[in-house]
């Protein structure tokens, strides 16, 4: 065997010890959200949360259950059941995930997997004061109604102080614009919904929204 060939297979045993994920150098985390769908008077409706106001990170917000994936969730859907167990005071059996939606990579840090599910029963709910203010519902038939305000943000790079222009001498010292994304807002009964729960509320309605318009239409007959 040549020294390339004990290269190949030194690499190639190296690199197969773990599946590819993502890079986490520039301290990305990971969290996992539910968007909840739940069974009310009004006819089947997401459920929201509204941050408690004691709350140092974004208290008031409104927001799906959720939160960082620990070391001993078994995976990112187990870890969306947990978060929305630990804030709903619900148990796992009554909550039944539907599916997955796309992974978000954010500009603040995390990497947020976004779950859809079902709650059996909306009474069951006895929900943490320490991280929720109070819950409410929005009938899917409203949210499919409703034309998301959709606004455009930028992004830009500033080199910090220990930036080596030497090497790159051709490098900027001040703000350069880098990225533009969008920010959608859904407005109900004077409430805000809007930042990651809006784009992921967005995403869900997107993809699923035909299908949901024929369930809600059928459950109205």
């Amino acid at each position: 065997m040549d020294k390339m060939d004990k290269l190949q297979r030194m690499l190639y045993e190296r690199l197969h010890r773990r599946p590819a994920g993502i890079d986490k150098l520039d301290r990305l985390w990971e969290a996992a959200v539910l968007l909840p769908l739940v069974q009310t008077d009004n006819g089947i409706a997401v459920l929201f949360e509204e941050r408690a106001h004691s709350l140092r990170r974004q208290p008031g917000e409104i927001c799906f259950p959720g939160g960082k994936v620990e070391c001993s969730d078994a995976n990112f859907a187990a870890a969306a059941v947990r978060e929305t167990c630990e804030e709903l005071g619900l148990r796992p059996e009554d909550i039944t995930l539907c599916g997955e939606l796309d992974s978000l990579v954010t500009h603040t840090g995390p990497i947020i997997h976004p779950f859809v599910g079902v709650l059996d029963d909306i009474s069951k709910i006895t929900y943490s004061a320490s991280e929720v203010e109070c819950i409410f519902t929005v009938p899917v038939k409203e949210l499919l109604a409703i034309t998301p305000k959709r606004c455009s943000m930028e992004l830009a790079d500033h080199p910090g102080e220990d930036f080596p222009f030497d090497l790159v001498p051709n490098r900027m010292r001040g703000w350069r614009r880098s990225k533009e994304y969008y920010v959608y807002f859904y407005e109900y009964e004077g409430r805000v919904i809007w930042g990651l729960t809006a784009r992921i509320l967005y995403a869900f309605l997107r993809r699923s929204g035909k299908e949901l318009a024929a369930f809600v239409s059928g459950e109205e007959r």
